[in-house]
């Protein structure tokens, strides 16, 4: 991104120690997220998704992997993860319309920690998470609920981390493609707006696909760019639309009847994999 230039853009060396792209305009916003679209979609295939954390962390692990230092530690993780699925595979009640691949990335959208990482396809929905907090309590973290972030008297931001997949060769699955290194789900294409929330979200996923051992969990090496904004910024260019709501973003049972089936049927999870989540909204 240096060699965006702006006013209103920067290059500037944020307090984590990561270089990031600093905007203080709605307008350069989207101009960062759409330059590297444009450029690294001309030099090869390529798709660049956007992420919203609420700060910097030194690496970026799916949540089935976060702090796993050991092989053992990963296996059992990965086989906690099969059995679940098994056990949704043998009652047969739910995600039985949705192809066995997507279940996956379907499910950590709703809550089950699996090796797919979240991301989205629309800026201003990424940097909403930027802006929010996420809190969970109960057994496995099973109630969520987002808290919108106050700005405080020092500086706070919110950033959008922009990841690239290789992932260009459709599969035989509508809305999955593969790469050399990665694979990545579309669920808006995968799955039916029955799950609202993928849709709701812009949601898409993606996981390394090869060499994935204890020490290959962390995916910040397809990290390619950081904008940060300010967060009182942030917070006034999305307002207070009722599209921009965790009423919204996560739509309550009675409308996204697919979270309806899973709270419903799923089974309950455990320390390993979390558990579907209730979502305050």
């Amino acid at each position: 991104m240096q060699k965006l230039t702006s006013r209103y853009g920067s290059v500037q060396l944020d307090d984590s120690g990561q270089q990031v792209y600093h905007v203080t305009s709605p307008h350069v916003l989207l101009q960062a997220s759409g330059y590297l679209k444009h450029v690294l979609g001309n030099q090869m295939p390529c798709s660049v998704l956007f992420r919203g954390q609420d700060k910097l962390y030194k690496t970026l692990e799916p949540t089935l992997y976060r702090n796993v230092k050991s092989q053992k530690v990963k296996s059992n993780r990965d086989a906690a993860l099969k059995e679940y699925l098994e056990l949704l595979k043998a009652e047969n009640k739910v995600l039985r319309a949705i192809a066995e691949p997507i279940w996956d990335p379907l499910l950590q959208h709703y809550g089950i920690r699996t090796k797919w990482l979240d991301l989205v396809d629309n800026v201003w929905v990424a940097l909403w998470f930027a802006c929010h907090s996420a809190k969970t309590t109960g057994n496995y973290g099973k109630y969520l609920h987002f808290e919108r972030r106050i700005p405080g008297r020092k500086a706070e931001y919110a950033f959008v981390l922009l990841l690239r997949s290789d992932a260009s060769d459709r599969s035989d699955q509508p809305g999955m493609w593969i790469g050399d290194q990665t694979e990545l789900v579309d669920l808006r294409i995968a799955v039916p707006s029955t799950f609202l929330r993928p849709h709701a979200q812009h949601a898409v996923l993606l996981r390394r696909c090869k060499g994935l051992d204890h020490t290959r969990v962390d995916y910040s090496d397809f990290v390619v760019g950081i904008i940060r904004v300010e967060l009182a910024d942030a917070l006034s260019w999305l307002g207070n639309g009722t599209l921009l709501t965790t009423h919204a973003l996560s739509p309550p049972a009675h409308y996204d009847f697919g979270y309806q089936e899973l709270l419903q049927g799923a089974a309950e999870g455990n320390t390993n994999i979390g558990t579907i989540h209730y979502v305050g909204a």
